[in-house]
């Protein structure tokens, strides 16, 4: 029969491992993979109830906890494989934040996962059996410090959280992509637009959730081209069949017109806007297309039959660099403006191509400077 000692440093050890994981599982939840279940929330759920993160986490947090706290009971590890108890849990972790684009198109597959749980039950009942029956009667007479369980405990942990991790989906874009729409729908625009500003990484969906959300707030024309625009006109529209937060029929409300199965994006965006019917945001859309494939002499030519009422001055800033770019490629198309600011930056980046000559160093500098330009864009982008 185990002494008082004994049992005292097995419940030490048994509520330090349950913190642990309970801390981690809430965090991890919350935080860290909190845009993926709120995107899956939003999809599935009947929007009667606000997303809430810390409730979530805490839910799932606790609900793991008990779960591993009740398989111990049966299981009866002890000292430092405690945090064996835990396993089963970690793998119901991994799968609830394993969110991914599987969610809007119905083609993900449980057999990977019923591998995993397969395997990991296997190692589980394995461990459970082996530590009963053969170790623990060899080392419950040994003495074994307080630190030292607790270290191989933490040992153990850190193996299991590295294994969540690797489990759960960590691509960085459908985050910011749930993270965009996130805040859109709290009406927060100005942290919506902060979000994966400085990466250089995008991906189609990402990109069309920013120029859908720029539109929303009247500065398609004037911010696109300050987020990377990878994919050309082919990441503008997101498609008829709803792959990421982005529903649609949201995007096609506001163009006025639906694409067709296998039209073209540019093809759509000039019907659209061609449309006795046309809305601003079909315009809108079409000029940035025209930029996006760098047909300057037709954007030229629609930017004015579009924005008629306003001075060259006045139209948003993409465009303006647009039309003096042309301006520089066609000698019968004259471009002023009242201010010379635009003219003096263009020249300052014509300066840095000129002082180097190393293409990789020349762009470095071009990007660093004038990055978040259409000029960049247009001279640098693929």
């Amino acid at each position: 029969m185990r002494n008082s000692g004994e049992i005292r440093l097995q419940k030490i050890v048994a509520t330090v491992c349950a913190t642990i994981f309970a801390a981690f599982s809430f965090l991890f939840v919350a935080f860290y993979q909190s845009p993926l279940l709120e995107m899956l929330y939003d999809h599935v759920a009947t929007g009667k109830l606000e997303y809430d993160n810390y409730i979530v986490g805490a839910i799932i947090s606790l609900t793991l906890t008990s779960v591993a706290m009740w398989l111990n009971k049966i299981a009866r590890f002890q000292h430092e494989w405690t945090a064996m108890a835990y396993l089963p849990s970690a793998l119901i972790l991994a799968f609830v934040t394993d969110v991914d684009r599987s969610v809007f198109t119905g083609e993900g597959s449980l057999l990977a996962w019923s591998i995993i749980f397969l395997v990991g039950m296997l190692v589980y009942i394995f461990f459970a059996f082996v530590l009963q029956r053969v170790l623990f009667e060899k080392i419950k007479n040994m003495a074994m410090s307080a630190n030292r369980i607790l270290w191989r405990n933490m040992i153990l942990f850190v193996l299991m959280f590295m294994l969540v991790g690797t489990l759960s989906n960590g691509e960085e874009n459908i985050k910011r992509e749930a993270e965009l729409m996130s805040y859109y729908k709290r009406g927060d625009i100005a942290h919506a637009m902060k979000v994966g500003y400085k990466s250089l990484d995008t991906s189609p969906q990402l990109m069309a959730i920013r120029a859908y959300l720029l539109e929303n707030a009247g500065m398609l024309g004037e911010s696109l081209f300050e987020y990377p625009m990878t994919y050309g006109v082919r990441g503008l529209v997101v498609g008829i069949r709803q792959n990421s937060p982005l529903v649609p029929d949201s995007l096609f409300a506001i163009l006025g017109e639906k694409p067709t199965e296998g039209e073209e994006t540019l093809a759509f965006l000039s019907r659209a806007a061609s449309a006795d019917s046309a809305t601003v945001a079909a315009k809108e859309y079409y000029l940035s297309a025209l930029l996006l494939d760098r047909r300057l002499p037709e954007f030229k030519e629609k930017v004015f039959e579009y924005h008629a009422d306003k001075a060259v001055d006045m139209l948003p800033k993409h465009y303006r660099e647009a039309l003096l770019l042309y301006s520089t490629l066609d000698d019968g198309y004259s471009f002023e403006l009242e201010s010379d600011t635009l003219f003096q930056q263009y020249d300052s980046l014509k300066r840095i191509e000129a002082e180097f000559d190393d293409i990789l160093v020349r762009n470095n500098y071009v990007r660093k400077s004038f990055g978040r330009t259409y000029w960049w864009y247009f001279l640098y982008g693929r």
